[in-house]
């Protein structure tokens, strides 16, 4: 499942769920111009011009140019970046093999 988002020129968005287990992140943009959020639990890909971010349940894809990372804390699940954000798009995660048969 993917969609795609078009930006306005301020967004925040925040996802959370009923299930303790399951923590939710906050995204803020703020014109287009710096992003930043909670709720990372990696950054395997990052350039000038498109970051993947892993989340608890799903992959979010930032497109953009002139990209850098301004703060990166893993441990505490923040991570901050500047420059122009084009969109953003959230891929769901398929669940394991494991975590199918055991439902």
């Amino acid at each position: 499942m993917e969609k795609s988002t078009k930006l306005p020129s301020s967004i925040t968005a925040a996802a959370s769920n009923s299930d303790p287990k399951i923590q939710g992140h906050k995204l803020e943009i703020d014109h287009k111009r710096a992003m930043s959020m909670t709720g990372v639990k990696a950054v395997p890909v990052f350039t000038d011009k498109n970051i993947t971010i892993k989340l608890e349940e799903e992959t979010l894809l930032v497109t953009g140019r002139g990209l850098s990372v301004k703060n990166l804390d893993i441990e505490n699940g923040k991570f901050s970046v500047g420059g122009e954000v084009f969109s953003l798009r959230y891929t769901s995660q398929a669940p394991s093999l494991i975590k199918r048969i055991l439902k």
